[in-house]
């Protein structure tokens, strides 16, 4: 999806979630309404 970036899925007490994770620095938690497109 995103050059230089790696899309995972972690199960987590019988829940997926899907995450982009890539870049450096300090680590930014984005939480957003559409996850049909990652907007």
């Amino acid at each position: 999806m995103f050059q230089g970036f790696e899309e995972l899925q972690l199960d987590v007490n019988g829940t997926t979630i899907n995450l982009v994770k890539g870049g450096s620095g300090t680590p930014m938690l984005m939480l957003h309404g559409y996850p049909q497109t990652h907007a």
